[in-house]
């Protein structure tokens, strides 16, 4: 768990700059707000991962099937917003 852990908080990071990079090169008006909101959900993220290792094992299964479908519907509503500015 502690190794996935790990894995998550580096992609997350990854996830972070790369997306703040492309923010500051493409859209610099915005850049300063969406760089807060990426960075504090990343904290939101490593903070609740934390919380979950802190669980029993099943605990943390229910919690992390939970998680994933809060994300997953995040996703969802993104991947509907993408149809849309496509069309």
């Amino acid at each position: 768990m502690e190794h996935a852990r790990k894995d998550l908080t580096s992609a997350s990071k990854t996830m972070v700059d790369s997306t703040s990079k492309f923010v500051k090169e493409k859209s610099p008006k915005v850049s300063a707000t969406i760089d807060e909101t990426i960075e504090k959900t990343s904290e939101t993220f490593k903070r609740t991962m934390t919380k979950i290792d802190n669980e029993t094992k099943p605990q943390q299964l229910k919690m992390l099937k939970a998680y994933r479908s809060f994300l997953s519907r995040q996703i969802d509503v993104i991947e509907k917003r993408l149809e849309k500015l496509k069309k």
